[in-house]
């Protein structure tokens, strides 16, 4: 029987982000079961459109073992349909390619629609359905290049709900974001210092509500805990600096701003009891399963797309989105037996989460 050949159309490393890690994980985990090639980005962004520092980092590798084109170019019209060229020219059996971004929407739409024009299926991998802080017009996008897929895969029921409003009709299988099982084992390198060590981690945007968790931790009126901030800084990291000086937390808020790098995020998570993610909006998050990597238990705003993957008492806390009081309670009554035994649990629920489970739904 002739192999099946699959095109995976996406970012990935060294390009710096959490779509770009699971898309290679994706595309690894497909080539398992498939002949896979690569498309991949020489540029996704013009530098006054990302936030950030770079879009690319020195410390992370490209997927080993795949064929990988990288001349996509999300700003280059012309680079879009020639890979949709290359790719159609491949014959694949199926064209897998990730929506999360307004921006590159237009990039992988276009190219989406050639494939299917030209007899290829598409299968969506949708991270957002819509940004979070976007107007309508990029929302738009968005959902332009949503409905350009034959099929989708989402990691909760509140992503498959905006992809069915969509594409009524279209079959949308749901699956958790599969553990990544490539960070490095940390060393301990890093010390302890307060009773109980709380993280965020990743970028840091307005509605991940990093001020919420701020608040809460002085009305936690605890001194023995420590929150370190470990990500890039997209916006307002002179209001959450003021926040915390104005509230007198200056020596319980440790910051670290940029890029965090593998053996960086080992250590961090290793010496975090607890990782907080206190946002306002969401539709799903790679900090959880990198949580579960790590066995760290997860206190949590309850939307639906954090809800869905934190057993509430179990492997995490939930409090209500917003309210710094009801997460100040729980850092109040918190202590290291029961973050550990909630971390037990989350590395437990961590183990179901595989790639190859994902692919085999991808494949499905």
């Amino acid at each position: 029987m002739t192999q099946r050949r699959i095109a995976v159309i996406g970012p990935v490393p060294p390009i710096r982000s959490g779509v770009a890690r699971h898309t290679a994980a994706t595309a690894q985990a497909l080539a398992q079961l498939a002949e896979v090639r690569l498309w991949s980005f020489s540029r996704q962004y013009r530098n006054w459109i990302y936030p950030g520092s770079s879009e690319r980092s020195a410390d992370l590798r490209p997927p080993e073992g795949l064929t990988i084109a990288s001349g996509l170019d999300g700003m280059n019209p012309l680079s879009w349909h020639r890979a949709a060229s290359q790719v159609a020219r491949w014959q694949p059996d199926l064209a897998v390619i990730p929506v999360w971004t307004f921006v590159l929407a237009p990039a992988l739409g276009t190219i989406a629609r050639s494939l299917r024009r030209q007899g290829v299926p598409v299968c969506a991998i949708v991270h957002n359905a819509v940004d979070h802080e976007a107007a309508w017009w990029k929302n738009r996008l968005s959902k332009w290049q949503l409905a350009q897929a034959d099929r989708y895969v989402t990691h909760n029921d509140t992503l498959a709900d905006a992809v069915r409003a969509i594409s009524p009709g279209a079959p949308v299988a749901i699956l958790p974001h599969p553990v990544f099982d490539d960070f490095p084992q940390p060393l301990g390198a890093l010390a302890r210092q307060r009773a109980l060590e709380l993280l965020f981690y990743g970028l840091v945007r307005p509605y991940k509500g990093l001020d919420i968790a701020i608040e809460a931790l002085a009305l936690s009126g605890r001194r023995d805990v420590r929150l370190t901030i470990a990500g890039e800084f997209w916006q307002g990291e002179d209001q959450l600096r003021a926040q915390i000086t104005r509230l007198g937390l200056t020596d319980m808020v440790e910051i670290r701003p940029g890029h965090v790098s593998d053996a960086d995020t080992a250590e961090l998570f290793a010496r975090a009891d607890a990782v907080v993610l206190p946002y306002r909006a969401v539709s799903g998050s790679g900090v959880v399963p990198l949580a579960c990597r790590y066995g760290r238990a997860v206190i949590a705003s309850d939307l639906p797309g954090l809800a869905s993957t934190i057993e509430n008492g179990k492997s995490g806390w939930l409090f209500p989105t917003g309210d710094a009081r009801s997460l100040s309670e729980i850092i109040a009554r918190l202590d290291r037996h029961q973050t550990a035994m909630a971390g037990d649990h989350a590395m437990e629920f961590g183990r179901t989460l595989t790639w190859e489970r994902f692919a085999r739904h991808i494949l499905a």
